[in-house]
């Protein structure tokens, strides 16, 4: 809710333009701290948009808005308010999101990004061999290795590709079609970006090399490829279900060709699927299964549906292992342009194992720029004396001298600034198979320590390579700090300050007025007394209902009396108009209604405007402390500059 509360505070800035430079001169100064040109101009356009037309007096009414604004702002660290630590930490936690959409490396993705793309374009049809593996037990993932090795070897020597499939590949559902398992599309699932590689970039009728995956290795034989891709496609479809062993088969045709004969007499589809369809999921709703890609169906059925080449078009009866269906084509979803996709393809590999890619080689171009050297020495001393135990809780950090074991961006990091690192990562150091040797796994925990402080040299110089990051954080801190300024000596005093509000009432009173009002009383009798009603109706001609409610009760009539005050806006009830002394039976026939009186325009009372009177006392102390704020911080305004940038 702050976040975007602020983002509404602080739409007064930009997102940079704010370089210092020697053509950029300073437009405003608030207490010797100066604005440029630049900034003004930019927020200026950006709030206004299509009415920023330069004018001299738009412009002095934004540098108005402006500099009260900066002016706030400069209270807000007057108040130290950015030495709170609940707003420091919601500032760092800002400052890590915004960085973590620098800390990638931009070219690296934006290839992945287009590679990702030009796989979409087309459909691959593949067979593979599989081999199993335990990532956890390393005697397994070598055991696995060898396997596959040697199946790659049989088939570069020669051997039929189906052979070497019936023999070595563990996949059980494709081992016996020669590991075909029909054709795939890019982006596969998370894990399998190597198996996507090998299948894109495999000639056909060629295999690739052993590629490992999350399953475990695998040779991949590339049988067809098909472009443009299949996409996606919106269908419907009616369904009779035959019996496993098919021997129905030519009965259930026999009524599905019907059906079919309907549609072509012009029947509606949606209707024959209600009434007909044994798919009662779909069949509720007309038919309509949704949007359907490859490899979601049998090949039979997802080749009826393809082969269809106009929205409304429906296939002639399609046979599947679950009976007969007529497929509709409702609309094609075909692969968008690359622009149309990016956002989406972005969101995918940040979430899959290609983005570490990306990653890595940045990880790679921070520590050269960053200067990254390893003391081996160190480091092999470092491992050495690991001890036996390093896969166990009783780990302690070996007791060495202190010695420096990596530098980086002029930053050293010692022997026991790692040691500890492996300590507090207790997952990365027991993850591994039992037995692993410590230089195995001190090595990937070293990867990921030197990843770690290189990151954070590269976030801690993300201002200096980067002007709009900068610029970015500094609009998260003054709108953190504008809130919590203006929620102090406003919002919180306003609601708070009752003796304020009770005297802004006061000196305000005929701000808050009721319009003319009607009250309306209405008078009802239970069913025992309803043989009175034609007296109380008399009585009340001449008297009070009041007075009438009294004699009531001392003759044992049970009369209820109930008002209720009507404003113009509000239609009056039981046919009543806005006049005195009107009269109107109850439909129920168990008493009547009447307009008591007309209420002229009063001042509302404190509690019935507290809303509004709340809202206008926190623009009054606005104003006011705008105002103290003027007396308290000089502005001084470059007029030449203002005035240069009028377009007449």
């Amino acid at each position: 809710m702050r976040f975007l509360l602020f983002l509404t505070l602080a739409s007064l800035l930009s997102l940079g333009h704010m370089n210092g430079q020697s053509d950029d001169p300073v437009l405003f100064t608030i207490d010797g701290k100066s604005v440029n040109t630049s900034e003004f101009s930019y927020i200026y356009e950006k709030n206004n948009r299509e009415d920023a037309d330069y004018s001299e007096a738009s412009l002095d009414e934004y540098l108005d808005l402006y500099t009260k604004f900066k002016l706030k702002v400069r209270e807000a660290y007057a108040m130290q308010l950015d030495t709170i630590p609940q707003l420091q930490a919601e500032l760092a936690g800002y400052r890590k999101q915004l960085a973590n959409s620098y800390l990638t490396d931009k070219e690296i993705t934006e290839r992945l990004v287009e590679e990702a793309f030009e796989r979409m374009e087309s459909d691959v049809h593949v067979s593979h061999i599989l081999v199993k593996r335990n990532t956890m037990d390393p005697a397994d993932t070598l055991k696995a290795y060898q396997k596959i090795q040697a199946a790659y070897q049989r088939l570069m020597n020669g051997e039929s590709w189906n052979t070497v499939v019936s023999d070595v590949s563990e996949d059980s559902g494709s081992r016996n079609f020669g590991g075909d398992i029909g054709y795939i599309t890019a982006l596969l699932p998370n894990g399998f970006y190597a198996f996507e590689t090998a299948a894109y970039t495999t000639p056909v009728g060629g295999f690739s090399k052993p590629i490992p995956t999350e399953l475990g290795y695998h040779i991949v034989k590339v049988l067809d490829i098909r472009k443009p891709a299949r996409g996606e496609m919106d269908i419907a479809h009616i369904l009779l279900r035959t019996k496993k062993d098919g021997s129905d088969s030519q009965a259930v045709l026999a009524r599905m060709q019907s059906i079919h004969e309907k549609l072509d007499g012009g029947a509606a589809f949606e209707l024959l699927a209600k009434e007909f369809s044994e798919d009662k999921a779909t069949g509720e709703r007309g038919g309509g299964i949704g949007s359907i890609s490859i490899n979601q169906y049998e090949a039979a059925f997802e080749n009826a549906v393809f082969a269809l080449q106009n929205d409304g078009d429906y296939t002639e009866p399609v046979r599947s292992s679950l009976g007969w269906h007529i497929i509709k084509r409702l609309r094609m979803r075909p692969v968008k342009s690359l622009e149309a996709s990016r956002k989406k393809i972005e969101t995918q590999i940040s979430r899959d194992e290609r983005i570490a890619i990306a990653r890595q080689s940045m990880v790679v171009r921070i520590k050269r720029d960053a200067g990254y050297a390893l003391d081996q020495t160190v480091y092999t001393e470092f491992v050495a004396n690991a001890g036996d135990n390093l896969q166990t809780y009783r780990w302690q950090v070996p007791k060495l001298e202190t010695r420096t074991l990596i530098t980086l961006g002029g930053e050293t990091y010692s022997n026991i600034d790692f040691g500890n690192y492996v300590l507090s990562n207790a997952r990365a150091r027991m993850g591994a198979a039992k037995g692993t040797d410590n230089q195995i796994i001190l090595d990937r925990v070293l990867a990921d320590f030197v990843e770690e402080k290189a990151l954070y040299f590269e976030e801690q110089n993300l201002s200096n390579k980067y002007p709009e990051f900068k610029s970015l954080m500094r609009e998260y801190e003054e709108g953190i700090l504008l809130f919590e300024a203006t929620k102090i000596n406003v919002w919180d005093r306003a609601s708070k300050d009752s003796a304020g509000l009770a005297e802004f009432h006061a000196a305000h009173r005929m701000d808050y007025m009721w319009d003319e009002r009607v009250e309306v009383a209405t008078v009802t009798l239970d069913s025992a007394s309803l043989s009175s009603l034609p007296s109380i109706k008399k009585w009340a001609q001449s008297k009070s209902l009041e007075a009438v409610a009294e004699k009531a009760a001392k003759k044992k009539i049970n009369m209820q009396v109930t008002r209720k005050i009507y404003q113009k806006e509000d239609a009056l009830p039981f046919g009543l108009t806005w006049a005195e002394n009107q009269r109107a039976d109850l439909p129920e026939g168990n008493g009547f209604a009447t307009v008591e009186r007309i209420i002229p325009p009063t001042p509302k009372k404190l509690e019935e405007a507290m809303g509004y009177i709340i809202a206008d006392y926190q623009d009054q102390l606005e104003k006011d402390w705008v105002a103290s704020l003027q007396k308290k911080y000089p502005v001084q305004v470059n007029e030449a500059a203002l005035r240069s940038l009028v377009r007449k």
